[in-house]
């Protein structure tokens, strides 16, 4: 049986300074049909072809498991992997990791943008980062800056939470004081909230996921207030005391949110109140009753984002909070910013790596998974990954490494 060959034994070509070019044996987490993720992912050895002009060499060091990545297994999320024809129909999975660049072919374009070496993150979706080797266009390649010694789980993390927890900060309401927008078709009252000294808070759910901890870091740095409210377990205690260590203000259980008895949410109004502050942004991954509480505790203007729904329920929103109270309730999907904004991407990466690099900014914990073996036991392995997830036993985020067996 065919295993991946390493990348690292580069293979002799004329362009010296271009690295591995010829084609190589790779490996890959794929299916065929959508399904359950326990039952449809398979894993398939197959011949990456010898690089085509403008394309790059990739060694996928982490490939990346999010939720999203489960609904893409199962049919239900509008982005979607390629249907490789050419390997016979199936679908490579994986939308963020970190790879290193092995090869491309010189064309006085490509070898100005990267060099051997180098470390990326996907700058398209859908680009089957859960492989061991890639031939995909430099276009589609987001280098990390060398200047920042980020580690593998560090950077196969950095792509999408982090991203979209700074974009939700910057885009509805001017929060980040690094990105603030001005236009001249600004109001007066628009640019007088713009310059507003006022102490500037945020609530939000789902505060524990990797998108909620990037919220909270960030909001750490920029000096906005956060309430956070999560899901009650056994280690709840553990749990607000990692959150308030990251920069939590308040963390607080959907019960204790919702609960009459304890009137925490005048509690909340006394906390935002006490400095003069204003809570205008609520940020959503659940739905359900919890959010719509949410909703009512925001500002004159405020805006309710949406980016996710694991609670599975219809979002209810009482018309008399947009009527008497100007509220804005809108989504975000991170995939539709970019294609819209390819040169402050960048900007905004570099900006992020450089928070991570200083400890700003901190990796969720992750659990990096090794796929080695037959194709048997690789899909057994991805099976029980896929298990854990389902129930939601893993607790952290799962990064899959092709292991070489030579080491």
């Amino acid at each position: 049986m065919l295993r991946p060959t390493s990348a690292r034994l580069f293979t002799s070509t004329s362009r010296s300074l271009a690295g591995s070019t010829s084609a190589i044996d790779s490996s890959a987490i794929v299916f065929v049909e959508h399904g359950s993720p326990t039952q449809v992912l398979q894993s398939r050895q197959y011949r990456l072809p010898e690089l085509e002009a403008g394309q790059v060499r990739l060694r996928f060091e982490l490939g990346a498991i999010n939720p999203a990545d489960i609904n893409v297994i199962q049919g239900v999320y509008p982005s979607k992997p390629v249907v490789r024809q050419d390997l016979g129909g199936i679908s490579i999975m994986g939308n963020e990791g970190v790879a290193t660049v092995e090869g491309f072919l010189e064309d006085g374009t490509v070898e100005n943008k990267l060099k051997v070496g180098d470390k990326v993150v996907m700058g398209s979706a859908q680009l089957g980062t859960w492989a061991s080797h890639a031939n995909i266009p430099f276009t589609s390649l987001i280098p990390l800056p060398s200047s920042h010694s980020l580690t593998h789980e560090q950077s196969a993390t950095l792509a999408i939470n982090p991203p979209t927890a700074y974009r939700m900060l910057t885009d509805f309401i001017p929060l980040n004081p690094h990105e603030q927008p001005s236009s001249s078709s600004d109001s007066s009252s628009e640019k007088k909230k713009k310059k507003s000294k006022r102490k500037q808070w945020i609530i939000q759910n789902g505060s524990n996921s990797a998108v909620g901890q990037s919220v909270i870091q960030l909001c750490r740095e920029w000096g906005i207030g956060t309430i956070n409210l999560v899901r009650d377990r056994p280690s709840i205690d553990s749990l607000k005391k990692e959150l308030k260590g990251l920069g939590a203000d308040h963390v607080l259980t959907y019960e204790e949110f919702l609960s009459r008895d304890s009137n925490v949410r005048k509690q909340i109004k006394e906390w935002v109140g006490k400095e003069d502050g204003e809570l205008l942004l609520g940020l959503n991954c659940v739905g359900g009753k919890e959010t719509t509480e949410m909703a009512k505790l925001l500002g004159v203007g405020g805006k309710l984002v949406t980016y996710g729904g694991m609670a599975k329920t219809a979002l209810s929103i009482p018309p008399s909070l947009f009527i008497f109270k100007k509220l804005t309730s809108t989504g975000f999907w991170l995939s539709n910013w970019t294609q819209t904004h390819p040169v402050e991407r960048i900007s905004m990466m570099n900006y992020l790596s450089d928070l991570v690099s200083q400890g700003k900014l901190k990796e969720p914990d992750t659990k990096v998974v090794a796929l080695q073996g037959t194709d048997e036991e690789v899909e057994k392995t991805i099976k029980g990954v896929m298990e854990e997830l389902e129930v939601g036993r893993s607790g952290k985020k799962v990064l899959l490494r092709w292991q070489d067996e030579k080491k």
